[in-house]
């Protein structure tokens, strides 16, 4: 369950992914090619738990961002995400 003093686990998301050039591109990528959000909750998953950038390992200051993202979710799920709102926030804009 969110703990209801910090951001829910959509805001951090909305908060963090698309004002992160380092991987924003990719995100709105994914957010194009589906708009269920499906796509965009396996990147960002695979980023945040997988320490990887489809493929790429992640580096040192990468790696540091995704443990402040995990410390902002509170261990919340990314599954509790709202993706389709982030993939609203993603693409906002992109046409």
């Amino acid at each position: 369950m969110h703990d209801s003093s910090g951001p829910s686990p959509t805001e951090v998301v909305i908060n963090w992914i698309p004002h992160d050039a380092r991987f924003r591109d990719h995100a709105v990528r994914h957010a194009l090619d589906d708009p269920s959000g499906r796509l965009l909750h396996s990147y960002v998953d695979d980023l945040v738990n997988g320490n990887h950038d489809e493929g790429r390992p992640l580096g040192e200051y990468d790696l540091r961002t995704m443990a402040a993202v995990r410390e902002d979710l509170h261990r919340d799920s990314l599954s509790s995400v709202d993706w389709r709102r982030v993939r609203d926030k993603l693409v906002s804009g992109v046409h």
